[in-house]
């Protein structure tokens, strides 16, 4: 589970790569790094930075829960706490379910969220909370940037240069990638053996009006035209009074809450 309160600052100023959470501001780079040009849309236009920013962070935040639902539904055994395996299943997804240029862009996107978090984190006079089940944001941002460097790391320079990965981590990303990859990846590699298919439901109560909701199903149409869950797995979009996303076990269903489509969005300055 992940609670998102991000504040944007799309400016053209200094890079922010040293401290920040998914929660005070990012800033842009010349050149287009953290807000770049946005991706092609296929229309012949180029995709709003803003909205690029906001559905990698859902795109991640999609993945993050469905990596929840896998380690339930196919009753895996997690090594170490699971919420940093399903950090780990959605950098693995990223890499595998988009190109290279796509991906690339969706670690600067995603990390400068955590990057925001972070430095909120920092300001809040009390710091991250330790006890937490998720990692601090500034942890999190360190082990996206080095699996997202260690997944292609001879084209990747710019990753590790742009968001400040330390040599004495950098050295040891390509192995740390490969591990995780080895992981997830087995498991990513029995579900599209089993072919296509419909296993992801997007529940009826979606109309694809708003934006979240047009993402989100693009998003479930991504994956079960890739592979399929042994199991049925609803994926809705519904209001929860609050900022968040979820994997709920009872129900085999993920709920991505309304509010957090327009809350991105709306943070954005």
């Amino acid at each position: 589970m992940r609670i998102l309160a991000i504040l944007l600052c799309l400016s053209m100023s200094a890079p922010v790569f040293a401290g920040g959470t998914k929660t005070d501001y990012v800033t842009t780079r010349d050149g287009g790094s953290m807000v770049g040009p946005g991706r092609s849309t296929g229309t012949g236009r180029r995709q709003d930075p803003v909205e690029r920013f906001v559905e990698s962070n859902l795109a991640e935040t999609f993945y993050h829960e469905l990596g929840h639902a896998l380690i339930d539904v196919l009753d895996l055994p997690v090594f170490g706490p699971e919420e940093f395996a399903v950090d780990l299943f959605a950098i693995v997804m990223i890499n595998r379910m988009h190109d290279e240029e796509t991906a690339v862009q969706m670690a600067f996107d995603i990390a400068a969220a955590y990057d925001a978090g972070a430095m909120k984190e920092s300001t809040a006079g009390s710091g991250p909370a330790m006890w937490d089940v998720h990692g601090s944001d500034r942890q999190r941002y360190f082990n996206l940037a080095c699996h997202m460097y260690g997944a292609n790391p001879y084209a990747r320079d710019r990753v590790a240069y742009e968001l400040g990965l330390p040599d004495a981590r950098a050295e040891t990303c390509q192995e740390e990638y490969e591990l995780t990859s080895r992981a997830w990846g087995d498991v990513i590699d029995r579900l599209i053996a089993n072919g296509p298919g419909r296993s992801l439901v997007l529940d009826a109560t979606v109309t694809g009006r708003s934006h979240l909701e047009v993402f989100v199903a693009a998003e479930v149409a991504r994956v079960n035209d890739r592979m399929s869950l042994p199991a049925r797995l609803r994926v809705t979009v519904e209001a929860c009074d609050q900022v968040n996303a979820f994997y709920d076990p009872g129900e085999l269903q993920i709920i991505i809450c309304t509010e957090l489509g327009p809350h991105l969005a709306g943070l954005v300055r």
